[in-house]
């Protein structure tokens, strides 16, 4: 199995780990962490946040990695995730 990512914190000056994706988490919700973002990216999460009535941005992150990774397992099972349009019957796959 890989190591996992370290690298030097600069909110904290500390090695900080990423946990290897094959690992499992611990149980329990971990403490939150703090990522930088470019502002445009910043702004577009707030607006949506508020635009679906998201408690906040983070909320917004959450719903967003949870469809990445069911787009990823339907992939890696051979499967498709397809949007349609129920009007017109036009499907688009959604793929990473």
């Amino acid at each position: 199995m890989p190591p996992s990512i370290s690298w030097l914190c600069p909110a904290c000056y500390t090695e900080c780990m990423a946990l290897d994706p094959k690992e499992e988490l611990p149980l329990g919700d971990p403490r939150p962490i703090s990522i930088e973002i470019p502002g445009k990216t910043g702004m577009l999460l707030v607006s949506i946040a508020q635009e679906v009535g998201a408690r906040s941005p983070g909320e917004v992150v959450a719903q967003a990695l949870g469809i990445m990774q069911t787009i990823r397992q339907a992939a890696k099972q051979g499967k498709r995730i397809i949007m349609r349009d129920p009007k017109t019957g036009h499907e688009v796959d959604l793929a990473l």
